[in-house]
């Protein structure tokens, strides 16, 4: 037989905990509604389009330069070619580039070369001149909807095995007018174009010296 009394309060229950659960999915509904609606737009966006590795030789040793006091090959040179565009509705530049290596739970940091040393980099390394790009210049204006391109040049105190055993290597990009950093990792990571490096030539002995300051006088 049925029994109202022991039917009915379920049901109401029942009911309840349906109109509870209709009532937490519409608030879920109007929270995500309200998230896309005023929902932030990146700022800017980037990617790093290649990378080459130098690892520079040290001179010979010789009767000036004895071999303890040449160095060893712990600098690691990168060249990587950035490519930084505005996503936004005001003109953005670029204040700094950070390039960083982790190896196991340490990050290896280096700020990009300035506009000088950038010069200098490709002075003292000839083995460079072939890959050389122009730089991407710090504080230049991009555009909204523009872009920048350009090379950076990083240094550590690493060898390319080290290299090759770290996790990741990112350049984080930072703006001159918004707190907003631009994280471009290498997806390819460790892939990287190896540039060979040649010996560079001895520094003249002090006989040579010398030799050259010597006056040349005529054979009669």
């Amino acid at each position: 037989m049925f029994n109202v009394a022991d039917e009915v309060p379920t049901m109401r229950v029942g009911r309840a905990l349906a109109l509870a659960g209709i009532a937490a999915l519409a608030v879920l509904v109007l929270v995500a509604g309200y998230v896309y609606i005023n929902r932030v737009p990146p700022t800017a966006e980037g990617e790093l389009t290649a990378v080459w590795l130098y690892q520079p030789l040290p001179p010979p040793a010789t009767a000036d330069v004895p071999v303890s006091a040449v160095p060893r090959g712990n600098s690691l040179l990168l060249l990587v070619s950035v490519r930084v565009r505005n996503l936004s509705e005001k003109p953005l530049s670029v204040m700094d580039l950070e390039g960083v290596v982790t190896v196991g739970d340490t990050d290896y940091k280096s700020y990009a070369a300035s506009t000088l040393d950038f010069d200098k980099v490709f002075q003292f390394y000839p083995d460079l001149d072939a890959y050389r790009q122009p730089a991407l210049l710090p504080h230049s204006e991009i555009p909204p909807g523009g872009e920048s391109r350009g090379m950076v040049v990083f240094n550590y105190a690493l060898d390319e095995a080290q290299w090759n055993k770290a996790n990741s290597f990112r350049v984080d990009v930072t703006f001159d007018t918004i707190p907003y950093i631009l994280h471009l990792t290498w997806p390819t990571f460790p892939n990287h174009t190896q540039i060979a490096a040649t010996v560079p030539a001895p520094p003249p002995t002090t006989a040579a010296k010398l030799l050259h300051k010597r006056p040349v006088t005529a054979t009669p």
